[in-house]
């Protein structure tokens, strides 16, 4: 890497740092903060039974605030840009419908449960299963056991299973959080760390809720378990900016897109072309697109503005004789 590529790295990399984000991202961030603070406010030791509400409205205004924080920050809902960003979005949503069930949990506890479940698997989905890094199993499987141990002797039987399933939808997102890290410098990020960290917090608040809930009620019991919750939610809808995944998608479906413009372009010319033939010539294309991928820092390439779309296709149409796409049949015989 040369010295100039290494600086745009180190940038990039300064700039996803916790303070550099909140900074870039503060007036974005500014309904979230003020609806958290409102909510401790108002609700600072426990749930009022008499303002379920009131309590409903502003315990989901802060997860409201997050998911308009997604759409400020710029996302497609169609096609395949921005599949990580929607992803969160829609684990976001999840996870508000959890909230609204779990504020009546006398009634619909479990259907909460399953909802914040579902956002779990959103979540997981969007970090993606590669690298698969099977030996960090390990490091899941303890704190299940923990939780079990801790649970076992006070939970009925219907709800036990739902309870057990959820932790390990958990700790399968948190799995998927923690094998997405690469601790090389030039592959470090801190948004996939912010992911990571907002697992953890996730499960700590859930532990905290069932420890309080369950086994043995808790000094404080409201601000540890909301104060973790919205960290938790904060740091996973900041691990949407300067995301690698939608990059990547992003530069892959533009170089895509060059190719179906320049076929379409050159229909005339490709018109002798068997079928068999174009689609391993843009399979050809699309492995190049993915190693160089695969290989090369895209925000570096995409801030030196190395990127020039398009020009390798036509210089690779150019080079190539198209006489070894006619079909064999069609081939002018020799003289």
């Amino acid at each position: 890497m040369t010295s100039t590529q290494l600086k745009f790295v180190t940038q990039t990399t300064i700039l996803t740092k916790l303070p550099s984000v909140l900074k870039c991202n503060g007036p974005k961030l500014v309904p979230f903060f003020k609806t958290v603070a409102i909510f401790f406010i108002l609700f600072p030791k426990a749930k009022y039974k008499t303002a379920d509400i009131f309590y409903l409205v502003f315990k989901c205004l802060p997860i409201c605030s997050l998911i308009l924080f997604i759409l400020l920050h710029g996302i497609n809902l169609r096609g395949f840009e921005y599949s990580y960003s929607r992803r969160i979005l829609t684990g976001l949503a999840f996870s508000l419908l959890g909230d609204a069930l779990l504020v009546y949990d006398h009634a619909y506890f479990i259907h909460g449960v399953v909802a914040f479940g579902i956002s779990h698997v959103l979540y997981a989905t969007a970090y993606g299963m590669r690298p698969l890094r099977v030996f960090m199993l390990p490091f899941m499987v303890l704190p299940m056991i923990v939780i079990y141990l801790m649970l076992s002797g006070v939970l009925y039987k219907p709800l036990s299973y739902v309870i057990y399933a959820y932790i390990g939808l958990t700790m399968f997102m948190i799995w998927r959080a923690m094998a997405r890290i690469k601790i090389d410098n030039n592959e470090w990020t801190w948004t996939r760390f912010y992911s990571f960290l907002g697992g953890i917090l996730f499960a700590t608040s859930d532990a905290l809720l069932a420890l309080d809930r369950f086994v043995t009620p808790l000094t404080h019991s409201q601000i540890l378990v909301m104060t973790t919750y919205y960290a938790a939610q904060l740091l996973i809808a900041l691990s949407v900016v300067d995301s690698r995944e939608d990059t990547e998608m992003n530069f892959r479906v533009i170089q895509e897109t060059d190719i179906i413009k320049l076929v379409q372009e050159h229909g005339k010319r490709l018109s002798q072309i068997h079928c068999d033939d174009l689609i391993a010539l843009v399979s050809a294309k699309r492995a190049f697109i993915q190693q160089t991928v695969a290989n090369t820092p895209i925000v570096t390439i995409l801030m030196e503005k190395k990127v020039q779309l398009g020009q390798n296709i036509v210089l690779f149409f150019n080079r190539t004789p198209i006489v070894l796409f006619i079909k064999p049949a069609q081939r002018p015989k020799d003289d």
